[in-house]
């Protein structure tokens, strides 16, 4: 049991890094690409590759369902999502974009009531309210730190609502269907809806050989992030590979700095520190719920 879950923290760290490093490619990509064009290399790449592993573990049989209209809906809210992730991606330094992105779980709690008519008290409703100050203090200019764009906090914040609202709605589909088909059928919408996009595709520079290597970089991350995360959740429970997952933000400070010579800001740091400890306030009145029941 206790290698179990030293293996899984593994994996949980490894899949932080794999995402923050997806999105420095996806954000390098953007110098070459409009968003469409960098969400369909994502989806694309996986398509393949995890349709080759389906067909060679025999799964086939797993992507029969009933509910075609639930993964098409899946499918257009989690692209129209991975689209404003890459958008809020080229607006802003990578760290502000993945703070952004970690108000995911208070809209998921926001939606939980209206959408699934789970009941939501107080001390998750605060934590939300502390997720938001947070969200306020990131993206208030401080002292020596450049003023973010309007557009990119208003994308960077789209992109964590789109985010809770696929959560809502695995939730909402996690009776019926298995993590596999689901997938399977997300990347395929994206894939097909994005690559109808290609004859008006954005290209804003002349194209070099260094870009293939950018692509194989964001499907390869992209691949390996799936993975891990997979194995993770299948060796431990969310309650541990969650507070693991956040040093995604470390990773991110890092690729800032070692690229664009950026260095972390205080409201950055006192910001993210704020959401991320009102994210893992709610996981653990989830987990205290659900023990209680």
């Amino acid at each position: 049991m206790k290698n179990a879950v030293i293996l899984s923290v593994a994996c949980a760290l490894l899949n932080a890094f794999m995402l923050a490093s997806m999105s420095l490619f996806a954000k390098l990509l953007a110098t070459y690409y409009g968003p469409v064009e960098v969400t369909f290399f994502r989806n694309a790449f996986s398509l393949v590759a995890l349709f080759i592993w389906i067909v060679a573990a025999g799964k086939l049989c797993d992507l029969r369902t009933k509910r075609v209209g639930a993964h098409l809906f899946r499918g257009a809210i989690g692209t129209i999502g991975i689209v404003l992730g890459a958008w809020a991606l080229a607006l802003l330094p990578l760290a502000e974009t993945t703070i952004l992105l970690f108000t995911s779980p208070l809209w998921t709690v926001l939606l939980s009531y209206p959408v699934l008519k789970e009941r939501v008290g107080f001390y998750r409703l605060s934590a939300v309210l502390v997720g938001m100050i947070g969200v306020w203090i990131t993206v208030s200019p401080s002292t020596g730190a450049a003023a973010l764009p309007v557009l990119g906090i208003i994308v960077g914040l789209s992109w964590g609502f789109f985010s809770g609202c696929v959560d809502i709605c695995l939730r909402w589909m996690g009776n019926t269907e298995n993590s596999t088909r689901t997938v399977f059928y997300f990347v395929l919408f994206g894939t097909i809806t994005t690559g109808m996009h290609w004859p008006y595709a954005e290209v804003k520079v002349p194209l070099d050989f260094d870009v293939w290597w950018i692509i194989v970089g964001l499907g390869g991350t992209g691949l390996v992030s799936l993975l891990a995360k997979t194995q993770s959740y299948r060796l431990a429970e969310a309650s541990i590979i969650a507070p693991v997952m956040y040093t995604m933000i470390i990773w991110t400070f890092i690729f800032d700095y070692a690229l664009w010579h950026k260095e972390p800001s205080l409201s950055s740091i006192i910001g993210a520190s704020l959401i991320i400890a009102s994210n893992l306030f709610i996981l653990y009145r989830e987990r205290k719920k659900s023990s209680e029941v």
